[in-house]
C-alpha cells in the first residue's frame, strides 16, 4: 500500500466514535498531505516564475545586443560606401575638373563591377567630344583687329565651314562674304 493512503481495517465491532476518531485522522493526513502538495505547488510556481523572468532578461539583453550589432554592421557599411564613393570621385575629377559632377557620377558608380573601367571609357568619350569641339570652335574665324579693309579669313576657310555657319558668317558680314566669293 501507498504512503499516502488511508488504511482501513475492516472491523466489525467498532463503535461510531471509534470510526469518527480514525476518520478524522484520515482527514488530518490527508490535510497534512494537501498542504505539503499546495506548498510544493507554490514553490515550483514561484522558481518557474523568476525562470521566466529571467529568461526574458536574457532575451532583453540579446536582443539588445542584436540591435546594437546591426547598427554597427549599417554604420560599417555606410562608412565603406563612402570611403568607395570618395575614392571614384578623386579618380573622376580626373575626368571632369568638377566637384560636384564628380561627386554625382562617384554616387551612380558605386557598386559598378568595375569603376575604373567606366571612368576611362568616360574620359576617353570625353576627350573625343572636347578635341571635337576644339576642332568646329578652331573654325570660327578670330574677329578683325579693327581693319575692315583684310579679310577675317581665306576662301579655304569659308569652304571648311558648315552650311549654318556660313549662312551665319553671311549674315553678319555680308561684304566680307561677298569679296570671298568673288561677287
Amino acid at each position: 500500500m501507498d504512503e499516502l493512503e488511508p488504511k482501513v481495517e475492516e472491523t466489525v465491532d467498532e463503535t461510531p466514535s471509534e470510526e469518527n476518531s480514525k476518520l478524522a485522522k484520515i482527514e488530518a493526513e490527508l490535510a497534512k498531505v494537501k498542504a505539503a502538495n499546495d506548498k510544493l505547488s507554490k514553490e515550483n510556481a514561484e522558481k518557474t516564475r523568476e525562470l521566466r523572468k529571467k529568461q526574458t532578461a536574457e532575451e532583453v539583453a540579446a536582443e539588445e545586443a542584436k540591435a546594437k550589432q546591426d547598427a554597427m554592421e549599417e554604420e560599417l557599411k555606410q562608412l565603406r560606401k563612402e570611403k568607395a564613393v570618395s575614392v571614384i570621385a578623386a579618380r573622376a575629377m580626373g575626368v571632369v575638373n568638377d566637384s560636384d559632377v564628380a561627386s554625382q557620377l562617384a554616387e551612380y558608380l558605386y557598386g559598378a563591377e568595375d569603376a575604373d573601367a567606366a571612368l576611362t571609357a568616360i574620359q576617353k568619350v570625353w576627350n573625343a567630344k572636347e578635341k571635337a569641339l576644339r576642332l568646329e570652335f578652331g573654325k570660327i574665324p578670330a574677329p578683325s583687329a579693327g581693319s575692315s579693309e583684310g579679310t577675317m579669313f581665306t576662301k579655304e576657310q569659308l569652304d571648311g565651314l558648315s552650311f549654318p555657319e556660313r549662312v551665319k558668317f553671311a549674315n553678319e558680314h555680308p561684304e566680307e562674304y561677298n569679296k570671298l566669293m568673288g561677287r
